[in-house]
């Protein structure tokens, strides 16, 4: 559900304050998934670092802390290190994931069947990617006349499939790696949408937003701080732009957006995930910077 952000400030939170004990037995449960994922990812058992990843994500998902407890974990210093590796393996293994969909897409008979359900584990990848879809669209109010942007598309696009599929946009998935962006191409001819799905090899920072009223920034699109800067350069005034980014535990998934990165924006509201969900979305309104501010 979207929330408004009142004044760049955090929301209230509640809830009662973990023992250190607790929060120690917890950072010790945390740590040790993450050695056993990336030792096994050293030793080549991808089995193992599949299992390692699925008992980590389901304690980082699990709620167990509220927010300000989440927040005093990722915070702490013994933590960084473990989160950084967290982050690393948890990025590697989903491009690992999305070529496997990309290389099954390419094989398959009927490769539209990744657009309904299937087996067990493409429909627990996909029915988080379209809860996330369905809460953008949302946000972003996207509706058929928009043309939208999507800075870090990657190799496997479905939540800009599910926009086309949901609101009948335009979108225009942009993607600096250029094996992803060729991926990408491939699996968008192959399910018969390449008459609303464009992919552009490029560096988000150098686009020229200006055609575009709706823009997404992907988590791992780099460097934000250009592509924000960019986007303030070329877009529309009337141009909805979202962002997402992580909260709490879900930062040792994926590296959350930083308020500076986003410079000149800033968050006005946020769809925040939960649940099996592991990315927030945040709308953003262009502000005014003082003069001195960085940009």
């Amino acid at each position: 559900m979207e929330e408004r952000i009142q004044d760049g400030g955090p929301l209230e939170l509640g809830g009662f304050y973990a023992s250190s004990e607790l929060l120690e037995r917890f950072s010790n449960q945390v740590q040790s998934l993450i050695g056993a994922a990336d030792r096994a990812a050293a030793n080549g058992n991808p089995e193992g670092q599949f299992a390692a990843l699925l008992a980590l994500e389901s304690v980082l998902l699990s709620d167990l802390l509220n927010e300000q407890e989440a927040s005093d974990f990722v915070s702490r210093p013994e933590m960084q290190s473990a989160i950084k590796t967290s982050q690393r393996i948890f990025a590697a293994f989903e491009s690992r994931l999305e070529d496997a969909f990309v290389a099954d897409i390419a094989r398959v008979k009927v490769p539209q069947r990744y657009l309904s359900d299937c087996d067990s584990v493409t429909r627990n990848y996909l029915a988080r990617y379209r809860g996330l879809a369905a809460a953008e669209v949302a946000l972003a109010r996207v509706g058929p006349a928009d043309r939208v942007a999507f800075v870090g598309a990657g190799a496997l696009p479905i939540t800009a499939l599910e926009y086309i599929r949901t609101t009948g946009c335009h979108v225009d998935g942009i993607e600096i790696l250029g094996e992803r962006a060729a991926a990408a191409e491939a699996v968008i001819e192959r399910l018969g949408f390449a008459d609303r799905l464009t992919m552009i090899n490029a560096d988000g920072s150098t686009i020229d937003f200006s055609t575009y009223s709706v823009i997404l920034v992907g988590v791992l699109a780099e460097p934000k701080a250009a592509i924000f800067a960019r986007l303030a350069a070329t877009a529309a005034p009337e141009a909805r732009v979202i962002c997402r980014t992580t909260e709490g535990l879900r930062q040792l998934i994926y590296r959350p957006t930083a308020a500076a990165a986003l410079l000149p924006y800033q968050a006005q509201a946020i769809n925040r995930a939960n649940g099996f969900q592991t990315l927030s979305t945040l709308r953003l309104v262009q502000i005014a910077l003082k003069p001195g501010a960085a940009a």
